[in-house]
C-alpha cells in the first residue's frame, strides 16, 4: 500500500518536473565556463526520461509527452526494478523540479565521477546533486552533435573519492538549440566576460562578447 501511494506521489512529481524542464531547459543549450575551458550541454525532450529514476516501457519521447500532461502518465506506465528501485526514484523526483537551478547558480564541474554502476566523464554539481553528462549519440552509438547531454541525475554528496578533479564554474550562458551563438548570461559577472578564453568567447553573441569597458 505504501508503495502504491508512493507511486502516485512520484508520478505527480514527475509531472511537475516535466513542466519545469519544459519551461527552463528543453530546447536550450547551456555553456558552462571553467578553468579556461567550457562544456556545452543540450537539453532535449528525449533526455528527460533518463533523469526521472523510474522504469517504463514508454520510449523517451512518449514518456515526456505523457509526463507533461496532467494525469497523462498512468500508474501502469511507471514501475520499479533493480536498476530503478522505488526508494531511489522517490529521492530523485523530490529534487527533479529544481534541476534547472544548476544553470543559474554557483556550481562546479567534476570529472571522472564514480557511481555504483558507472563512471561518467563529466558532471555538473552543487556538491549535493550531480547531473552526469555524456556524448549526444543515437541508439546505435553514432555521434549526433558536438554537445554533451544529460545521462543521469544523482542525489548524493560529492565526496573527494567520487571524482578526479573539480572546478568552479565562472560563467553560464544559454542559447536556443537551433541558435549558433549564446545570447544570454545566466550566471557570472558580465564585466569579466572579456577575460574568457577566445576559444570560448567566439561562441558568444557580440552583444555579450563586446568589451564592456569600451
Amino acid at each position: 500500500m505504501e508503495e502504491i501511494l508512493g507511486k502516485a506521489q512520484i508520478i505527480r512529481r514527475i509531472h511537475n518536473a516535466a513542466l519545469s524542464y519544459k519551461q527552463y531547459l528543453m530546447g536550450k543549450t547551456y555553456m558552462f565556463v571553467f578553468e579556461n575551458n567550457h562544456v556545452e550541454v543540450m537539453f532535449k525532450k528525449s533526455t528527460f526520461k533518463h533523469l526521472s529514476g523510474v522504469d517504463t516501457n514508454l520510449n523517451a519521447i512518449d514518456f515526456f509527452k505523457h509526463a507533461i500532461k496532467r494525469n497523462g502518465l498512468r500508474p501502469s506506465e511507471v514501475f520499479f526494478s533493480e536498476d530503478h528501485p522505488f526508494d531511489l526514484a522517490e529521492k530523485k523526483t523530490e529534487h527533479l523540479s529544481g534541476l534547472y537551478k544548476l544553470t543559474i547558480e554557483n556550481i562546479k564541474i567534476a570529472t571522472d565521477i564514480q557511481t555504483a554502476t558507472f563512471t561518467y566523464g563529466l558532471g555538473i554539481t552543487n556538491l549535493e546533486v550531480v547531473l552526469c553528462l555524456g556524448p549526444d549519440c543515437d541508439e546505435n552509438g553514432n555521434l549526433k552533435s558536438q554537445y554533451m547531454v544529460p545521462y543521469s541525475f544523482r542525489i548524493e554528496e560529492m565526496s573527494d573519492d567520487k571524482y578526479k578533479e573539480i572546478y568552479d564554474v565562472t560563467h553560464i550562458f544559454v542559447k536556443g538549440n537551433s541558435s549558433s551563438k549564446y545570447t544570454e548570461l545566466t550566471f557570472g559577472d558580465v564585466n569579466t566576460i572579456k577575460n574568457i578564453q577566445d576559444k570560448t568567447k567566439i561562441k558568444l553573441d557580440e552583444t555579450l562578447s563586446r568589451d564592456k569597458d569600451n
